[in-house]
């Protein structure tokens, strides 16, 4: 049987989470604002990609705002609510001083996951990509059932993982390993690398350091065939790609930490897996330029306390006022690699 064509591009199983943020200098604090890593990554996506191909899957608990769920549907993307008897997801974000960088994070309640299950009778089922969020022991399970589930009609999904950061521990090395296997691109931030790896550098970033364990867990193999890609998000320092067939390559951040623009980094990194996904599709699969996608979707994703503000006007997307791909077009021209080898 033939490839089946795909209507929606991409999904994420990662989390919806309503937050309620308290900030120093403000005596209430903002609630209901909607956040997670589905959130962002969705977000990411819809920078680059036309709403209608783009699946949003929300686990919504039993007082799920319908304000939220307006929100999510106003982007135009298509929307599956899987409901739940248990409360939603919520967190509690306390920033620790008015410069919005210190900060503390908790679930309100246990937070609902979602599974590949829930997208069975839906299009999304049959998206062309699917991004991850979850521990090794989750990714080992829910890869094979994705694909069992998603058919043999229909070419194999580009699977992307983000892991659960406290699952990112050395005695879980072992189990990553075989975790990654089974997906085609594995994307820590650096400090989840680190612990992964029980280096504890502290505040110390060290660009050696991080590109001999991302050559490691390559080196290990990264997708059915190893020919996968490891990015690894990091913040102020901008983001890593490596493969078998790709020299780590560092890309620096749209922004300087520096710069006034620079709000709060909450989801900017999932924000980035999101813009690069959609790049990986719009350029044909070249890793390197979906990268300068990923930075410029992280760059929106900083300007602000929740999600940017996207609009649609004469066939061109703003995402805060701003035209998206002349920013694009301004990122590609100005970066130039910064090429380390081990």
């Amino acid at each position: 049987m033939s490839p089946k064509s795909f209507e929606i591009f991409c999904v994420s199983l990662g989390m919806v989470i309503i937050d309620d943020i308290y900030m120093a200098n403000r005596e209430q604090p903002l609630k209901n604002v909607l956040g997670g890593s589905a959130t962002f990554v969705t977000l990411g996506q819809r920078l680059f990609t036309k709403s209608s191909q783009i699946g949003c899957l929300v686990v919504a608990g039993s007082d799920f705002p319908s304000s939220v769920r307006t929100q999510i549907e106003d982007w135009g993307v298509q929307t599956v609510v899987r409901r739940r008897a248990e409360p939603s997801t919520r967190g509690k974000l306390v920033y620790k001083d008015d410069t919005f960088g210190p900060k503390t994070f908790e679930y309100v309640h246990p937070p609902l996951r979602a599974s590949p299950t829930d997208l069975i009778g839906t299009s999304l089922l049959h998206a062309k990509a699917f991004h991850l969020f979850g521990t090794p022991q989750e990714v080992l399970a829910q890869a094979p059932e994705l694909l069992r589930l998603h058919g043999d009609g229909y070419a194999r999904p580009l699977i992307v993982w983000e892991p659960l950061p406290p699952a990112c521990i050395p005695e879980n090395y072992e189990t990553f390993v075989h975790a990654c296997k089974l997906v085609d691109i594995f994307s820590p931030n650096h400090l989840e690398l680190d612990a992964l790896f029980g280096s504890n550098i502290g505040d110390t970033f060290d660009v050696t350091h991080l590109e001999q364990c991302a050559r490691t867990l390559v080196d290990e193999g990264i997708g059915p065939e190893g020919s996968g890609s490891l990015i690894v998000r990091a913040g102020e320092n901008g983001a890593l790609i490596t493969s078998k067939s790709i020299p780590p390559t560092w890309f620096p951040p749209y922004y300087d930490i520096d710069s006034l623009k620079v709000v709060d980094p909450t989801g900017a990194g999932n924000t980035f897996l999101g813009g690069y996904i959609a790049g990986l599709h719009a350029t044909d699969g070249d890793p390197k330029q979906a990268m300068h996608y990923g930075t410029v979707a992280a760059s929106f994703a900083l300007e602000q306390i929740g999600l940017s503000e996207v609009t649609q006007a004469d066939g061109r997307v703003f995402c805060n006022g701003v035209a998206v791909l002349e920013r694009l077009e301004e990122c590609k021209t100005r970066i130039v690699y910064a090429k380390h080898s081990k």
